[in-house]
């Protein structure tokens, strides 16, 4: 190989490549597990795009900037579903801990009643965040009809928090009914006009709504329940009085799969699909606890009072520096060094967010696959290859941005890990044996 040196480019450093027989593989061994920031399993769920015949409108409301925030809404779920559930705490972990902190601020725990020990009163930071949020769409003096009343911690904390007027609840879990009656009265809201009954959501009609005088009809956590959601949404779009919102939640798709009362799953694509179905346009649509979807939605496509009117959680900052510097540094040739008889370079880095590369591609018919990767510590931390085809190599230069863990351009990334603490990288070349190659290399990398 000659001397890197005495052959550097202003821009770049020319490397020449010999062949030589390559050692019989070793027998596998089984890989180490990953450390520090190394993960098994994926984090990106793998989706088979299908393409509808022709382009589907999407039912949007009246008012644009409702219409743009509801469209935000929908894109945020996808995004959620897309991603696995520790991916997606990773990428919305700092979003998702400032509601954490806004449900824990602001709801004050229920006294709990007598059969807490059998159904535990202290929530999640889960539900204790749904609790919040279907709270906060709620408005003093509203008339609530609740299909789905559970255990009665949201009716209870409507009551008590929001000053709702009044509240009807129905449930097919009988033993419910009492329950909820004794939660009221340990925590002092027995007076208030609270009626739970027996009923079930496919026998629900407008008339048993419009009886109660409803202003706002909650349905949460109980789609996901019942053999057909779609006719069970129907019914409930059916049952709305005229200028009623309606709030429901499903699990987001990929979530609370371990729960064998879930009958189906939900992703944005049937969601739209149900409301649709069933006449209603969403005014508001939000991903809830990286655990469920939750929609606000009516019968009319004019902007929901109720959704402008709601509150949120306090603007707290959650944006965090994706990378710890701002600018590419340029890898002077002069700091290139020859890597033994590999055919290639290396040079020093400072920690590794990024890799920007050009190689002028001088003489590579013979290459069989160019190789670069991170050290950490004399450890491998990432490696991309590229396995040239006769087309992609008849340009003279390729120019490629390159990060840890990610395929970009014609290189293919492996695990990455430890790139924090990387500090080499090494650009070399594997040619056919008797033959030689010829390449140049220019680098820049974010540290």
């Amino acid at each position: 190989m000659s001397s890197p040196r005495s052959s550097a480019l202003r821009r770049g450093i020319r490397a020449l490549v010999r062949g030589h027989e390559l050692p019989q593989p070793a027998v596998p061994r089984r890989p180490k597990a990953p450390s520090g920031d190394g993960h098994r399993g994926r984090w990106i769920r793998i989706v088979t795009e299908r393409q509808p015949l022709a382009p589907e409108l999407d039912t949007d409301p009246a008012d644009p900037t409702e219409a743009a925030a509801v469209r935000a809404g929908w894109m945020l779920v996808d995004a959620h579903e897309r991603l696995s559930t520790k991916g997606a705490e990773k990428v919305f972990g700092p979003e998702l801990a400032a509601w954490y902190e806004y449900a824990a601020r602001s709801v004050e725990p229920l006294r709990p009643a007598g059969w807490s020990g059998e159904y535990p009163m202290q929530e999640g930071r889960n539900n204790l965040l749904r609790y919040r949020r279907t709270m906060d769409f709620a408005r003093p003096g509203d008339r609530v009809f609740d299909v789905g009343f559970g255990l009665g911690q949201l009716a209870s904390l409507l009551i008590r928090d929001v000053g709702v007027a009044s509240y009807h609840g129905i449930d097919v879990v009988e033993k419910f009914v009492p329950m909820v009656s004794e939660l009221l009265e340990v925590n002092g809201l027995s007076d208030a006009s609270v009626t739970v009954e027996l009923g079930d959501l496919m026998a629900l009609t407008r008339e048993q709504v419009e009886a109660t005088g409803a202003t706002f009809v909650i349905c949460c956590e109980v789609l996901e329940h019942v053999p057909d959601a779609e006719a069970a949404l129907r019914i409930l779009a059916d049952a709305l009085p005229d200028g009623v919102d309606l709030l429901f939640s499903v699990p987001l798709h990929g979530r609370l799969e371990a729960v064998w009362g879930h009958l189906s799953v939900f992703d944005v694509a049937r969601l739209k699909s149900m409301l649709d179905g069933a006449g209603l346009v969403a005014h508001h649509v939000e991903p809830l606890a990286n655990t469920w979807t939750l929609v606000v939605a009516s019968r009319s496509a004019e902007p929901s009072q109720r959704v402008r009117a709601a509150s949120s959680r306090p603007p707290v900052r959650v944006a965090q520096p994706l990378t710890r510097a701002r600018d590419f540094v340029d890898v002077d040739a002069d700091a290139m060094t020859p890597v033994g008889d590999l055919g290639g370079v290396s040079f020093a880095v400072d920690g590794l967010e990024a890799l920007r590369l050009r190689l002028g591609l001088t003489d590579v018919t013979h290459v069989t696959r160019f190789v670069v990767t991170a050290f950490a510590g004399g450890r491998e931390a990432c490696r991309w290859t590229w396995e040239p085809q006769p087309f992609q190599i008849e340009q003279p230069e390729r120019r490629l941005a390159m990060r840890p863990g990610e395929n970009s351009g014609h290189f293919v990334s492996g695990r990455a890990n430890r790139l924090e603490h990387a500090d080499r990288v090494e650009v070399t070349a594997e040619v056919a044996p008797g033959q030689t190659a010829s390449f140049t290399v220019a680098a820049a990398y974010l540290p």
